[in-house]
């Protein structure tokens, strides 16, 4: 029998197979249009001819470890890898079974102990490869990113560079094999506190396998996650989502939202739904396998765009007051700095006053004018004397054991009057001076 590669998606929240009497695989065959399932109790091949009507194929040989600590429901992933050989993971656990069709072959390819952890998880195959993503299970969330490897036939852990999102589990999750990336976002979250209610993660991440980092994308269309129901299935293209009266169909990678609403027309989602060349299928083996399919091609030409998927977040804010800290802090900043340079000195407020002052008069200062600036004028001649020596003796002699600069302030006669006294700074050490008091 001649297949041709095919991509299905199960929807796992609708999925679950609760049989009594039975267990068994069931998935999609693309080739044919029709559902087939392997019987494992009676170990038989079937194929669906009519709406809940199967017909035996062929009986069919397994290994003895197919049967071992199977769970009592059976929610079925299943991917085709060619050469008529199909690929079943188990929702739940970390079981793969391997069917080779021609040879009539179910086995157990991998070697996992651990299981309950992922129910609900994102599973598909990228470049042959079989990855899980997330899940749910021992009363937690789960964010694991896994791979089955070939090799070690067990699932491996991929570690991210960065954090993604709350969690992985009934959102908006899908590998895109066109841009290599796995979208997710809107995933249901509750924080297990008595009375909290459950979350709903409002943004949706890229996971860009080149780089093994998650992007985020933006804030999630509001009417998205505030309709009536939100039941997904991801198309390898789309997200269609049921709704309701409504269908919402999200192109994550144009950043596109459409709705479809008809008046004449509705689909309700199915317990089993699977997606194969751009056309949904859906089951309901609980009403005598009633079905229903469309093309998601001819229901976009039906519905009308609304909106963005997701809106870029916006930084501005977090920019504007980022600004703001660094410029007070840059202003703090030269403060301090300004403070122990000034400190390194030693000088006191009249010292540094004065200091200050001739630093701005590079042409001096009379006798007059550093009295004024010392606070002298009211004082007798004798004791301004002294003191305005005293204070400029001072900052030279602190100025000397900062740097072994010597006679920075110099008494000097004016070119005007002979008779006037003219205080100055040295010309070569104005420029230190000035950047040591800046």
């Amino acid at each position: 029998m001649k297949h041709t590669l095919v991509f299905f998606t199960l929807l796992f929240a609708l999925s679950l197979q609760t049989l009594a009497s039975r267990k068994y695989l069931t998935w999609f065959d693309g080739s044919q249009e029709l559902r087939k399932r392997i019987d494992l109790e009676k170990n038989t091949l079937e194929v669906e001819d009519l709406p809940g009507k199967w017909r035996s194929l062929q009986s069919i040989l397994s290994d003895s470890s197919v049967n071992v600590h199977l769970p009592p429901r059976i929610s079925v992933h299943s991917f085709y890898l060619g050469k008529g050989i199909w690929r079943f993971t188990l929702a739940g656990t970390g079981i793969v079974f391997d069917f080779d069709e021609a040879k009539g072959m179910l086995s157990k390819t991998d070697r996992t102990y651990y299981t309950g952890y992922n129910f609900g998880a994102s599973v598909f195959l990228r470049n042959g490869t079989l990855y899980s993503f997330g899940g749910s299970g021992f009363w937690d969330f789960s964010r694991a990113l896994t791979f089955f490897d070939e090799q070690s036939k067990e699932w491996e852990n991929i570690k991210a560079e960065n954090l993604g999102p709350e969690a992985i589990f009934n959102g908006y999750h899908g590998y895109a094999t066109k841009s290599d990336v796995f979208y997710s976002g809107g995933s249901e979250y509750h924080s297990f506190l008595n009375k909290q209610p459950t979350k709903i993660d409002e943004q949706v991440y890229a996971f860009d396998f080149k780089t093994n980092r998650w992007n985020l994308l933006g804030i999630i269309l509001p009417e998205l996650l505030e309709a009536k129901s939100r039941e997904i299935v991801w198309s390898g293209q789309y997200f269609i989502q049921f709704s309701g009266e409504a269908i919402y169909i999200v192109d994550p990678q144009n950043n596109k939202v459409f709705k479809y609403q008809s008046e004449t027309r509705t689909y309700q989602p199915a317990p089993l739904m699977y997606v194969h060349n751009g056309t949904l299928y859906g089951y309901w083996d609980e009403e005598g396998g009633k079905r229903f399919s469309f093309a998601i091609a001819d229901l976009l030409k039906q519905s009308t765009m609304i909106g963005s998927f997701y809106k870029a977040k916006s930084y501005l804010g977090y920019y504007v007051v980022a600004g703001l800290v660094l410029l007070l802090s840059a202003i703090g900043f030269n403060q301090r700095h300004k403070s122990q340079r000034k400190r390194n000195l030693n000088l006191d407020e009249q010292e540094l006053s004065l200091l200050s002052a001739l630093l701005a008069a590079p042409k001096g200062l009379t006798t007059i004018e550093v009295n004024d600036i010392l606070g002298l004028s009211t004082k007798n001649l004798d004791n301004q004397r002294r003191l305005r020596l005293n204070i400029i003796s001072n900052i030279n002699h602190k100025i000397y054991l900062k740097f072994r600069l010597e006679s920075t302030i110099v008494r000097t006669a004016s070119i005007f009057d002979k008779r006037q006294n003219l205080y100055i700074i040295r010309e070569d050490l104005i420029p230190m001076l000035k950047k040591n008091l800046e």
